[in-house]
């Protein structure tokens, strides 16, 4: 009797084996397709996010279109070379001390004022500006897609054609800030 009650329970234990099993199937592939449905919802949504930004800068542009087109003074179009050296951290990745060079290049078009800059890495990055009197402010245009960890901007002192000083200020998540000093002569024309 023993043994039939043995055996009886080492198939109840086999056959629970089995029925478990078949619902962890089950359960990886719902898994899976719920994956799959929430990256098409990703690439989705950043198709909408690309849609938008070009949606919006279309509508800046007509705007513009209807107003003036700016252009930046004579002399400050063309390329630059800058030094940048960063003066107060409050972030683990800048250094006081740290410095940096760029080659900025000032252009317009019918969207308005902007700065491109470039390091020897290829780093581009793309700045909005607004030239007030002899004061020259510069705001990092935001990327839909990416990741915007840091905001920048920059107020420069318009001295001449010959040089501008002034500071770039970087803004991180997590309270991080860092200060750069500026300074920015023209390459040769």
């Amino acid at each position: 009797m023993k043994k039939i009650i043995h055996i009886s329970i080492f198939a109840l234990l086999i056959s629970s084996c089995n029925n478990d099993s078949g619902d962890i199937r089950q359960r990886e592939e719902r898994l899976v397709q719920k994956e799959q449905e929430f990256a098409n919802k990703e690439a989705e949504y950043k198709a909408l996010l690309a849609m938008r930004d070009s949606l919006m800068a279309s509508k800046v542009s007509q705007i513009d279109s209807t107003s003036h087109t700016q252009a930046w003074p004579d002399s400050l179009a063309g390329q630059w070379s800058s030094r940048l050296v960063c003066r107060s951290s409050t972030c683990g990745n800048y250094v006081i001390g740290d410095q940096r060079n760029e080659q900025w290049q000032f252009v317009a078009d019918s969207t308005g004022l902007y700065v491109k800059t470039s390091t020897k890495n290829k780093t581009m990055q793309l700045f909005k500006g607004t030239l007030q009197g002899n004061q020259l402010t510069l705001v990092q245009q935001p990327d839909s897609i990416a990741d915007n960890r840091a905001r920048i901007q920059i107020n420069l002192d318009f001295i001449g054609s010959k040089i501008m000083r002034g500071t770039q200020t970087i803004h991180t998540k997590g309270d991080c800030q860092a200060n750069f000093s500026v300074e920015l002569i023209p390459n040769e024309k």
